[in-house]
C-alpha cells in the first residue's frame, strides 16, 4: 500500500499529482477554495499526416560511406546533416484546464493524497471531501465533492488553443483545434513556432456533466451548482484523430457533438463508476508488488530526506509504486507513453513530448513485463507495428532498401524519417530495430507475437550493413547524442558503433529465433557470422570502431552497453562483459548527477554487473538530484521526463533479480536502503517469482515453474520451491 500524502495544495504543475486511464490524463492541484484540473488526451497532437521522407538521401549515402572510409569524418557529418535530413516532428498538446470554486470549507486539517493502489486522489479540508479518479471501464474522469454543510460550486474551463466553451444538447463543452505546426522547444529563435493558419489539425472537446442534490445551471461560461451537499462531475475528452495515416477531423462542432453524445449515452452513477474503477485499477496494480516500506505519511518529509541525500526505504517504495502507477494510468488502450507519459501542460513541451526512440520510449516499458502489466504493453505493441509499417516507406525512399527503419523522433503521425539538426540526434535509423527488439522481448513474456516487426527490421539491417575489411558493419554509424574527436574537431558519424552493432546483432538473433522464412533465416545467420565484433580501448568497451570514444567522459547515454542491458547478448563470462563494466564505471565516475533516466539506466546496468556500489550511487543520484516536488523525475534544467520514473522501477527490479543466460541471480546489487523486503509476482527468466529477503539474504523463494538460480545471497536454511541452485 502506498499513499502519497501532502499537507498543502499544489501551487504549480510540478507539484500537482497525475491521474489517467491511458486516454484521458489529468493533473490535480487540490486547491483549498479553487481546484485546478489540467487535462490531456493521448491523441491530441499538433499537425496532420505529412511525408518527410527524403528521396535524395539514398544518393548521399554512398558519398557519406566513402568519406568515412577515407577518414573524412567531419565532412561526412556535414553531408548527413545537410543531405539526409527531413523535417521536424509534431508535438503532444495540452487540452485545457478546469477550475472548480467551492464556497464552503476551509484549510483546517488539509491533506491531499494519491492512493497508487487504487488510482484515487483525495482532498480533505474544512468539512469538505473531494475525490478524483479517471476510469478505464467507463472512459470518464470523475471529480466528486461532498460537504458537511450545503455549499455553492462553480466550474469554468479554458483552453490554450483557438477555441472556446459553450452549451450543446444541454451539456457544457470546451472545444478547440490543435496547431497545424508546433516547432520543438529547442528552436528558440524560430518565428511563429506555433501556427493555426492552415486549419487542418485535429479538433478536440471536453464535455462535462454534473450530478448533484443542489440546483445545477449550465451556461456557456460553465456549470453553477447552488445549495449542494454533494456534486459529481463527469468529464469525457475526445479528438478528431482517426489513425496515423488519415487526415483528422478538424471541425470543432463535429468533434464536440461526438464528445457530448459519447458522454450522454453513458449510464453513470457515482457508486457504480467508483467501484468499477477500483476493481479494474487495483487488480492490475496488485498482481505484482515489491514491498520494502509502508508509505502512508508525509510526502514532503520523504522528499526532503531524499533531496538531502537520504535514499531510504520509504523513498524507494514511493518511487517504485508511483512508477508502476504511472504505467497503469498512462498506457492502456490508446496511444503509448510518450516523453512525458500522457501529462503535459505546454504547447511546446520539452523535445515536443515525442516518442524519443534512442532510449526514452523504450525505457518507458522496461519494467512492464517484470511487473506483469501485460494490458499496459498493448499500446506499445500497436505503436511498434505502426512504426514498422510507416518505416517501410522511409527505408525504401531514403535508402532504397527493404524492411523498415525509424529514426530518433516519432509522433502520433508515426514520422520515421530523420528530423533536421545535428546527426548525433537526427540520424539514427536503427532505432526502429531497437523498438522491434523491445516489443519482441516483451511479447515473449506476455504471449504476443511481434515476429513480423522483427522481420521487417532484420530485412533493413541486412541491406544496411556494408562490407569493410572482411566484416559486415554499420556505416555511417552513430551513438546516440554524442560525438568523437577527429581532425581538429568532432563528428557524430563513424564506423561500427557498439550501440548499432549490438542492435544489429540482437535483431538478427531474434530473427533467427522467430522467423518462419527459411531464406531470411539463412541470410540472418550468414550476416551474424560476419558481423564486426565489439572492440576494446584504454577506457574499456570502445564506443566506435578504431578506439573512438565520446568526447564527454561521463556522457548520459550508456548506449555502448545496450548489449548488457536491456539486451542480453553480452553475458558474464564473455570478454566483452569485462570491457563493458570498465566503461560503465568510467562513465559513472565522470557523470553529472541530475538526469533521472540516465541514473535509472545505471541502476539497471548495475544489476546486470552485480555491482552494489554502483547501484547505490545511481540510486542516490536519482533521489537526491532528479526529483521534482511531486516526485516526477526530470532532465536538466527542470524538464519532466517520465522515463526516469519508469526506468527507476526497472532499476529496482534488476537490483533484486537478474538473469544471465537462463540462470537467475537474486539480490545481485541490492541497495543498502532496502536490505529487507519481499517481492510477489515478479517476472524474470521466464518465471513468476515470490521471494523474501532479510538483511541482504534470501530467506524464501518460490517460482511458478522450475528455475535455475545462482547460489549467491541465500540465507542458511532458506526455503526454496521450484528452484535449483547451480
Amino acid at each position: 500500500m502506498c499513499k502519497i500524502r501532502f499537507s498543502s495544495p499544489a501551487g504549480r504543475w510540478k507539484e500537482a499529482l497525475p491521474l489517467g486511464n491511458g486516454k484521458t490524463a489529468v493533473m490535480v492541484y487540490g486547491g483549498v477554495k479553487c481546484e485546478q484540473l489540467d487535462f490531456n488526451d493521448a491523441t491530441l497532437w499538433s499537425g496532420y499526416p505529412c511525408n518527410h521522407d527524403n528521396a535524395a538521401a539514398k544518393d548521399v549515402l554512398p558519398e557519406v560511406r566513402k568519406l568515412i572510409k577515407e577518414g573524412e569524418f567531419r565532412r561526412a557529418d556535414e553531408k548527413v546533416r545537410t543531405g539526409m535530413d527531413g523535417d521536424y516532428s509534431q508535438a503532444y498538446m495540452p487540452l485545457g484546464s478546469v477550475f472548480i470554486k467551492i464556497s464552503g470549507g476551509g484549510k483546517e486539517g488539509y491533506t491531499r493524497t494519491l492512493d497508487t493502489d487504487n488510482g484515487v486522489f483525495t482532498v480533505r479540508s474544512g468539512g469538505v471531501t473531494r475525490t478524483a479518479f479517471v476510469s478505464h471501464p467507463d472512459k470518464v474522469a470523475v471529480y466528486s465533492i461532498k460537504a458537511d454543510e450545503k455549499t455553492d460550486i462553480k466550474l469554468t474551463a479554458k483552453t490554450p488553443h483557438k477555441g472556446g466553451s459553450g452549451v450543446m444538447q444541454g451539456t457544457f463543452v470546451l472545444y478547440g483545434r490543435a496547431p497545424d505546426v508546433a516547432l520543438p522547444n529547442y528552436l528558440r529563435t524560430a518565428l511563429f513556432p506555433i501556427r493555426y493558419n492552415e486549419g487542418k489539425a485535429m479538433a478536440f472537446a471536453l464535455a462535462v456533466r454534473a450530478e448533484s442534490d443542489g440546483k445545477v445551471t449550465v451556461s456557456s461560461r460553465g456549470i453553477s451548482v447552488k445549495n449542494a451537499s454533494f456534486v459529481h462531475f463527469y468529464f469525457l475528452t475526445h479528438t478528431g484523430f482517426k489513425d496515423y495515416k488519415s487526415m483528422p477531423e478538424n471541425d470543432a462542432a463535429t468533434v464536440a457533438g461526438e464528445c457530448i453524445n459519447n458522454l450522454k449515452c453513458k449510464k453513470l452513477t457515482y457508486p457504480a463508476v467508483y467501484e468499477r474503477h477500483i476493481s479494474d485499477f487495483s487488480s492490475i496494480m496488485r498482481r505484482q508488488k515489491v514491498h520494502v516500506a509502508d508509505v502512508d505519511g508525509d510526502a514532503e518529509k520523504i522528499y526532503s530526506r531524499a533531496r538531502s541525500g537520504n535514499a531510504d526505504a520509504a523513498a524507494v517504495q514511493l518511487l517504485y509504486d508511483l512508477g508502476k502507477y504511472m504505467i497503469v494510468s498512462g498506457s492502456r488502450t490508446s496511444q503509448p507513453l510518450n516523453l512525458q507519459g500522457q501529462w503535459n501542460d505546454s504547447r511546446r513541451p520539452p523535445w515536443s513530448s515525442n516518442l524519443t526512440t534512442n532510449i526514452n520510449f523504450e525505457m518507458n516499458y522496461w519494467a512492464a513485463s517484470a511487473c506483469n502489466l501485460r494490458e499496459c504493453l498493448q499500446p506499445f505493441y500497436n505503436a511498434a507495428r505502426e512504426i514498422a509499417e510507416r518505416g517501410a516507406l522511409t527505408a525504401k525512399t531514403n535508402f532504397g532498401m527493404a524492411g523498415s527503419c525509424c529514426n530518433h523522433n516519432v509522433d502520433i503521425w508515426r514520422t520515421t524519417s530523420p528530423v533536421k539538426g545535428d546527426p548525433q540526434y537526427m540520424y539514427s535509423p536503427l532505432c526502429g530495430a531497437w523498438i522491434a527488439c523491445e516489443a519482441y522481448r516483451h511479447g515473449k513474456a506476455s504471449g504476443d507475437d511481434l515476429s513480423d516487426v522483427i522481420e521487417k527490421s532484420a530485412l533493413f539491417i541486412l541491406d544496411y550493413l556494408t562490407s569493410d575489411n572482411g566484416v559486415l558493419t554499420v556505416i555511417p554509424s552513430v551513438s546516440p547524442e554524442t560525438r568523437f574527436a577527429c581532425g581538429g574537431g568532432t563528428s557524430s558519424v563513424g564506423t561500427g558503433s557498439a550501440f548499432e552493432l549490438s542492435v544489429a546483432r540482437q535483431t538478427l538473433e531474434y530473427c533467427v529465433e522467430c522467423t518462419r522464412n527459411g531464406h531470411l533465416k539463412s541470410r540472418a545467420e550468414a550476416a551474424l557470422a560476419m558481423l564486426a565484433p565489439l572492440e576494446k580501448d584504454e577506457i574499456g568497451l570502445s564506443e566506435w570502431h578504431g578506439g573512438r570514444d565520446s568526447v564527454e567522459k561521463g556522457h548520459r547515454h550508456f548506449s555502448p552497453l545496450i548489449g548488457v542491458y536491456p539486451f542480453e547478448i553480452i553475458a558474464r563470462g564473455d570478454r566483452e562483459f569485462g570491457w563493458a563494466h570498465e566503461l560503465f564505471l568510467y562513465r559513472l565516475k565522470n557523470s553529472t548527477p541530475g538526469i533521472g533516466w540516465s541514473a535509472a539506466w545505471a541502476m539497471c546496468l548495475a544489476g546486470r554487473f552485480c555491482d552494489k556500489k554502483a547501484a547505490e550511487r545511481a540510486l542516490l543520484g536519482f533521489t537526491s538530484k532528479s526529483l521534482l516536488p511531486n516526485f516526477f523525475g526530470f532532465h536538466p534544467p527542470v524538464y519532466f521526463q517520465i522515463d526516469g520514473n519508469l526506468g527507476f522501477v526497472a532499476g529496482i527490479n534488476e537490483t533484486l533479480v537478474t538473469c544471465d543466460r537462463g540462470v537467475l541471480t537474486l539480490l545481485p546489487a541490492l541497495p543498502g536502503a532496502i536490505s529487507s523486503g519481499e517481492a510477489e509476482g515478479l517476472y524474470a527468466g521466464g518465471a513468476v517469482l515470490d521471494f523474501r529477503w532479510r538483511d541482504g539474504k534470501i530467506v524464501y523463494l518460490k517460482a511458478d515453474k522450475k528455475v535455475r538460480v545462482s547460489g549467491e545471497n541465500f540465507a542458511q536454511g532458506a526455503e526454496l520451491e521450484n528452484a535449483e541452485i547451480v
